[in-house]
């Protein structure tokens, strides 16, 4: 099952630590960033969140940010039609201002003043916590662009084995996704023969997913 992901947003460093040792101790996954980002996960160009997973199980956001207030950022992120809950979602200011307390009258998220009671985050977080199901997967955080492709590739499972056709998807420069029509394993490492756009001779197989008869789709690392 996998962990609870928080993205935490605020420019201040020590704020930004005092956080990130508070969701470590509950055990999170935490992605951080220190301005405003409406969709920290999907960077697609659509004014419309279109995917089904969310990027988060909680995210918590300063007020006060550079380009706009962490407020406006979740006005934007419910706007597009964020997935993440909104009552999963937290604003922390030592000054609200005017503008800040309208616009928070029109969300359903939580508010907190600092300097704030840690035991008050905690139970907040408990009560965000009972709205979670792991067993639904989250968006994944790239590290890299993907670029699309449709790349007929063979391979095989060491240097004299035998053949076998894929296609690649999408690749960046550290992995590929793969459309296969025989089942790969998890760590299982391939030999691909085929000249790719990226240096990519030997990879491992991260993960699998069946997508329908003789149809999987396969990402992998390369190295």
């Amino acid at each position: 099952m996998r962990k609870l992901r928080v993205n935490i947003f605020d420019d201040d460093v020590h704020n930004l630590k005092m956080l990130k040792f508070i969701m470590s101790q509950r055990d999170y996954e935490i992605l951080t960033f220190d301005r405003p980002v409406v969709c920290p996960i999907y960077s697609g160009k659509s004014e419309k969140c279109n995917t089904v997973k969310p990027c988060a199980d909680v995210i918590i956001t300063d007020y006060q940010m550079p380009e706009m207030t962490g407020l406006e950022m979740l006005l934007h992120q419910a706007k597009s039609g964020c997935k993440v809950d909104i009552r999963n979602k937290i604003v922390m200011s030592a000054d609200l201002d005017n503008k800040g307390q309208k616009m928070l009258e029109g969300l359903s998220c939580t508010f907190f003043s600092k300097p704030f009671k840690l035991k008050e985050l905690l139970a907040c977080l408990d009560d965000c916590e009972t709205r979670i199901d792991l067993s639904k997967p989250l968006g994944i955080k790239r590290k890299e662009d993907r670029k699309p492709a449709n790349i007929d590739i063979i391979y095989a499972y060491n240097s004299g084995g035998n053949i076998y056709k894929a296609a690649v998807i999408n690749y960046s420069n550290s992995g590929l996704c793969l459309k296969v029509d025989t089942p790969l394993a998890e760590r299982q490492s391939i030999v691909i023969k085929t000249e790719l756009p990226v240096n990519c001779n030997n990879a491992s197989i991260l993960w699998v997913k069946e997508m329908g008869p003789a149809f999987y789709m396969a990402g992998c690392s390369c190295h």
